[in-house]
């Protein structure tokens, strides 16, 4: 049995499987461009390699490109035999993801963590806003995220992506100063994570510093990929910048190159929230939006969430 750079056990008897999976567990926990292309490559040296295709359903739901994640799913349960008690635990939990049911799922999750604290792809699906917290439809949302991190952190230490998301569970309770200290550590280990880049962004917002926070950000998105998963997202906070600064002619240039349903490559529910989003504050600031725009994010949202069980979507 190998072991992931957390220390979690993987069934896989095969090296270059793990080495393969490690890669692909780092671009994901950063969304970077190649969490598939190593998970892929995790499966063809080990096919029966059950957390390599759980991480690939997975990875591909976040993308917003979940019906393609069933055949790995399915892939997953085949070889779940063989599997720890952790591991059984990890599929279950994701697995309950994967197929829509999310009840009680977070109770099931705090319970793992907290036998399995260093199960890094637990904690990512509890913590942060489209996570089982953000999702869950429970008030005090912020309250429990800063709980968990702070429950977490013992065992992450100085790890690039914990300190970045207990950053944004500090910031969203109105910590700013630990947060500043958490973010500024993380971006120093590991300045390439779009995820870190984002809730960078935040503790600007936060502290209403809108220039800085708009230079920061469009330096750091020029070496990002248009593919990047966070890609409309933080092009849509360069853009709300952009509005704020009176720019909005660089706020349209942005918003049609990566938040239009029709350019960007965003997840669907990125683009379904920051679009509206978008167009309503440049309404808001005096801006004229052509009912053209509305039409075509309204068309994409009844194509895309034809049912949506939550409201914010």
């Amino acid at each position: 049995m190998q072991k992931d750079q957390y220390g979690n056990p993987l069934t896989t008897s095969s090296v270059k499987a793990r080495d393969a999976y490690v890669r692909g567990l780092e671009c994901n926990l950063a969304a970077t461009s190649g969490a598939e292309e190593a998970f892929q490559e995790a499966v063809a040296e080990d096919e029966n390699f059950a957390l390599a295709h759980l991480a690939i359903a997975r990875n591909r739901q976040v993308e917003g490109r979940g019906v393609s994640g069933r055949e790995p799913y399915s892939a997953a349960k085949a070889c779940a035999e063989s599997l720890s008690p952790q591991e059984q635990g990890h599929l279950a939990i994701i697995g309950s993801l994967l197929e829509g049911k999310s009840d009680g799922v977070y109770e099931k999750a705090h319970a793992h963590l907290q036998e399995f604290p260093h199960d890094v792809m637990i904690a990512q699906a509890c913590l942060g806003v489209f996570s089982l917290i953000g999702f869950g439809g429970q008030p005090g949302r912020e309250a429990e995220n800063l709980a968990l991190s702070s429950m977490l952190a013992p065992h992450y230490g100085d790890d690039w992506w914990f300190l970045s998301t207990h950053a944004f569970s500090q910031m969203e309770a109105g910590q700013l100063d630990p947060a500043a200290r958490s973010i500024e550590r993380s971006l120093a280990i590991n300045p390439r994570n779009a995820n870190g880049s984002h809730h960078r962004a935040h503790l600007y917002y936060e502290l209403g510093e809108t220039k800085a926070g708009l230079t920061y950000l469009k330096d750091w998105i020029a070496d990002y990929d248009p593919q990047g998963v966070m890609h409309c997202h933080l092009s849509w906070h360069i853009a709300l910048w952009a509005l704020a600064e009176g720019d909005v002619k660089t706020m349209w240039e942005v918003a049609d190159a990566a938040i239009d349903p029709e350019t960007s490559s965003g997840p669907a529910l990125n683009i379904v929230t920051d679009m509206p989003a978008l167009l309503y504050r440049a309404e808001l600031a005096g801006v004229e939006v052509a009912p053209e725009r509305w039409q075509a994010i309204s068309d994409y949202a009844t194509a895309r969430f034809a049912k949506p069980r939550l409201a914010f979507a």
